[in-house]
């Protein structure tokens, strides 16, 4: 099994946050920010972030 490094994880991680930002503001700006899948995207944009926390919490 391949090791991945600190750094491509951080990266990755930056990464699906910024994705998960756009969809939780595209399906806010369709469905109203007080659907069910606009507080999905931001509870994943909380655990990505704790990962991150993590993440820096090891190096």
């Amino acid at each position: 099994m391949i090791k991945t490094s600190n750094r491509e994880l951080f990266k990755k991680y930056n990464e699906q946050i910024e994705s998960l930002r756009s969809e939780m503001v595209r399906t806010a700006r369709l469905l109203g920010l007080n659907h069910p899948k606009v507080l999905y995207y931001s509870q994943e944009i909380d655990r990505r972030h704790n990962d991150l926390l993590r993440l820096k919490q090891n190096v």
